[in-house]
């Protein structure tokens, strides 16, 4: 590879992997919360999709899990879920500024645990320079009623997810994965081709030399930061993106080779190992959609 080319895949890798299906922030709850409330996962997406963010602006915050272990925040700030983990926030009585929004990942891209992100994590904003703006507006959004509110809100909860990952990966707080990838521009770089060109035949050999590294060196620092190996975690992409093809109605012989199987009966096996249902159902569950969407119209 040309060094004119990996430069332009070192530019912004994670901005490439976000694009067009990048972590969404929904805002339950906004204002004065008073009292204690429940929390969990919803019902309608996997598990492995779903993560959490509650913002404290003003007041004090306590994060009950098992009503036993606590974490307690006493300055404004964030407590961020990677997982759906039940849990309780308890505010006094006299109230605190506080932020709800349910953080939905792609269920066949970048999940919580392919990110690395941390199951929690407590951070108050004064370890975290710069989001003075974005918490401003994001609760100045939240008190006035506006054309287009709720998706200002969402919008700025996004952005501020994305400021908290970059700095959870700058200072090493985050899980093998991803965002731990990120600290290496040679890891960063295949990770990003593989996610680009996933049906293409990439051997361990051809990522190390993307990687600019030998064979051996490329395959251990691969697994120290990702937590897993070059090879599992191409399949790994390879069967996430076939799942949501054919959930897209798309054909089991045209994914097959998209996503780089020559063997379409391996690919349904794959599939059905990794995501617990088979093509078959992944099509009948399309056709059914598709009827129910003509019948509506």
């Amino acid at each position: 590879m040309s060094e004119e080319a990996r430069n332009s895949s070192e530019k912004d890798v994670l901005s490439d992997l976000f694009a067009g299906n990048h972590p969404r922030g929904d805002v339950f709850f906004a204002g004065t919360h008073c009292g204690s409330t429940h929390h969990q996962g919803r019902d309608d997406l996997p598990s492995q999709s779903q993560g959490m963010l509650h913002v404290l602006q003003k007041g004090t915050m306590r994060v009950l899990f098992d009503g036993r272990e606590q974490i307690i925040l006493d300055r404004p700030g964030i407590v961020l879920f990677g997982s759906p983990l039940p849990h309780d926030i308890d505010t006094p009585e006299g109230g605190s500024e506080v932020i709800c929004a349910n953080l939905d990942f792609p269920d066949t891209g970048l999940s919580p645990e392919k990110l690395g992100l941390p199951d929690y994590l407590v951070l108050p904003f004064d370890e975290i320079p710069g989001l003075e703006a974005i918490t401003g507006q994001l609760f100045l959004e939240s008190r006035n009623i506006q054309p287009g509110q709720r998706t200002a809100i969402n919008l700025l909860v996004d952005l501020l997810l994305l400021m908290v990952m970059r700095h959870c990966q700058a200072k090493n707080l985050v899980r093998p994965g991803i965002l731990a990838a990120m600290r290496d521009p040679r890891i960063a770089r295949v990770v990003g081709e593989l996610h680009q060109k996933p049906g293409e035949n990439w051997s361990v050999e051809r990522q190390a030399e993307i990687a600019g590294m030998s064979r051996a060196s490329f395959a251990a620092r691969f697994r120290d930061l990702m937590g897993t190996s070059p090879g599992d975690f191409l399949q790994c992409i390879r069967l996430d993106l076939a799942f949501g093809l054919l959930r897209e109605g798309k054909r089991l012989q045209v994914v097959a080779g998209r996503v780089g199987y020559r063997s379409t009966t391996a690919l349904a096996r794959a599939i059905q190992q990794r995501h617990k249902v088979s093509p078959r159902e992944l099509h009948a569950d399309s056709s059914a959609e598709n009827c129910a969407f003509q019948s509506a119209v």
